[in-house]
């Protein structure tokens, strides 16, 4: 064997023995950080459970003491009979809170408004303008409560309409997929489940309604339950037909497609009369702001330079 070839199997027996030494080394420093994670994790996971433990309590404690000062709070403004009734509660589930707390923290809100916010405002209002007569700060005060107790009603009613006018524009639609899924062989269930998929991009609070009625299904209620409380829980005349008719072709045993089509072509229709009356009503309500902006301002502009030229030409004819 020459030189040459000596050497250069040394070194290739060299290279492969330190590369094999480092794997080792590698693989033993692994091993070794990997015990010491897990050691540490043995040592450490008490530690976190008791604080786990303990912000898990601290937030229970929390949230006892909110839902004591909202009792309290909501004792001052509830209804004298009967605000645990279900009328109250279908009034909040109509405007989306359904909670079983939402009634007793609208009250507590509503007390607050009414009593501690103008009272803290008026007060502030009295600091800011010392020289300020009882009277002003009294009617401050007032009007502040005014607003605190007239406002959450307001609110309340606003999304309650919000949530009818979109449950109105979607319904369309909603019973346009319904006809396709159904028509494509689907079932009543997988089809409400389908079509509060897809419609949940465009309107959450629809598909979260229909998602609603399909786990009632789900969890052992009837079609015509399930159906029933969705028409209770958005005060709507369409939507209230839509329910009746899936619950008499459910129960009477007529296809399903054949209701929806008839049905699709009602609220199609009907979604058309209200643009058109919208689109009639356009006229009239432009009548006001045409009188009493656009042609006094029109007005102006057309005989505002021959009233100038006139009174211009009166100032200079000589008296007789």
């Amino acid at each position: 064997m020459s030189l040459g070839a000596l050497t250069s199997s040394m070194v290739i027996a060299v290279l492969a023995f330190v590369a094999a030494t480092l794997l080792v080394i590698g693989t033993a420093r692994l091993y070794l950080e990997a015990q010491d994670k897990r050691r540490l994790r043995k040592v450490i996971a008490p530690i976190v459970d008791v604080k786990s433990e303990q912000s898990r309590r601290q937030k229970l404690q929390a949230s006892k003491r909110l839902q004591h000062a909202l009792q309290t709070l909501s004792r001052l403004s509830v209804p004298e009979d009967g605000w645990q009734s279900d009328k109250v509660r279908l009034r909040f589930l109509r405007a989306g809170f359904g909670g079983p707390t939402a009634p007793r923290t609208y009250y507590a809100i509503k007390t607050a408004l009414t009593l501690i916010a103008p009272v803290v405002l008026g007060v502030g209002y009295d600091v800011l303008n010392p020289g300020e007569r009882s009277v002003t700060v009294l009617a401050v005060i007032l009007t502040f409560a005014a607003l605190g107790y007239y406002l959450p009603e307001i609110f309340i009613h606003l999304r309650t309409q919000a949530r009818v006018d979109e449950m109105r524009v979607v319904l369309p639609d909603v019973s346009d997929l319904l006809l396709i899924c159904t028509e494509s062989g689907l079932g009543l269930d997988q089809a409400l489940g389908r079509v509060s998929q897809e419609i949940s991009r465009s309107s959450p609070m629809v598909a979260a309604e229909f998602q609603l009625t399909n786990l009632e299904i789900r969890a052992g209620a009837s079609r015509s339950t399930a159906l029933r409380n969705l028409a209770l829980r958005v005060k709507l005349e369409d939507l209230s037909r839509f329910a009746a008719m899936l619950i008499q072709a459910d129960r009477f045993g007529t296809g399903i497609a054949t209701a929806l089509r008839i049905q699709s072509e009602t609220m199609r229709g009907q979604r058309m009369q209200r643009a058109e009356e919208a689109a009639a009503k356009v006229p009239t309500k432009m009548l006001l702001p045409l009188v009493f902006c656009i042609f006094p301002v029109l007005m102006t502009v057309i005989l505002g330079p021959a009233v100038i030229r006139l009174l211009s030409i009166m100032s200079d004819t000589p008296v007789q």
